[in-house]
């Protein structure tokens, strides 16, 4: 009976440590404003064959369920609308249905939308085990006066590698570039090239130029860097 108790012990515990690597995607299709589908659904097959589990994917959701989910994430991935005041200020969010947005930081003067989620207002370890978080979306690696910057915001909320763009994002370079990103690390490739080397793969897509796609820009904890896989799957370093 010892023995059995034992032997049911260890296989749970194996089942846990394989279901341990949670992963997020989120993308968007909205008639006639923004189709980033199938990227989320694409970035989740790739994530389960480098071992990733258990991993979701998810077109229009809204902030709120984005948000709760992060804290249990070891890659967040987001493609769809960033953030633009009607003043010309860019940068520090990004935008799910319903007009519900999660921000870098709270702002009294600024706040867009009809419900907001702020990375800043996560608790201290909230989202420090978090590996990566990905945002392709217009400006979210440019630093917004009111909203911050919520790539560089994830950055010092604890997340080891944090990735979006400082320019504007024509949508189908967005997916490109996803599709090839996601596929690189799958086959082994660094963060660090996978970024650069998806960028490249995405010049000659219609419409032909980068488009955007070359204005990435990563954070990283201190000591951190770019140069290491996905594989084997983890997550974030506390």
């Amino acid at each position: 009976m010892k023995r059995m108790i034992l032997l049911i012990g260890l296989i749970a515990m194996i089942v846990c440590s394989a279901s341990a690597y949670r992963t997020d995607n989120f993308d968007f299709s909205i008639n006639g404003d923004l189709i980033t589908t199938p990227t989320a659904n694409e970035a989740k097959m790739d994530q389960i064959e480098m071992g990733y589990s258990p991993s979701y994917s998810q077109t229009n959701a809204v902030a709120y369920d984005a948000y709760a989910k992060f804290k249990y994430d070891s890659i967040f991935f987001f493609n769809g609308h960033g953030l633009s005041y009607s003043d010309g200020t860019k940068g520090g969010g990004i935008k799910f249905s319903d007009e519900s947005w999660i921000l870098g930081k709270y702002d009294n003067s600024h706040n867009p939308g009809s419900s907001r989620y702020f990375i800043d207002g996560y608790n201290s370890n909230d989202i420090d085990d978090s590996l990566l978080a990905v945002y392709i979306s217009c400006y979210s690696s440019y630093t917004n006066q009111y909203n911050g910057n919520i790539a560089s915001i994830s950055k010092d909320k604890g997340v080891d590698m944090s990735i979006g763009f400082t320019g504007e994002i024509e949508t189908n370079n967005g997916k490109c570039w996803s599709e090839n990103f996601w596929e690189r690390t799958k086959n082994g490739e660094t963060v660090s090239n996978a970024i650069s080397n998806a960028k490249d793969d995405c010049f000659w897509c219609i419409p032909i130029g980068y488009h955007g796609i070359d204005t990435y820009k990563a954070y990283v904890e201190n000591g951190r860097n770019l140069n290491v896989c996905l594989t084997p799957a983890r997550q974030g370093t506390i």
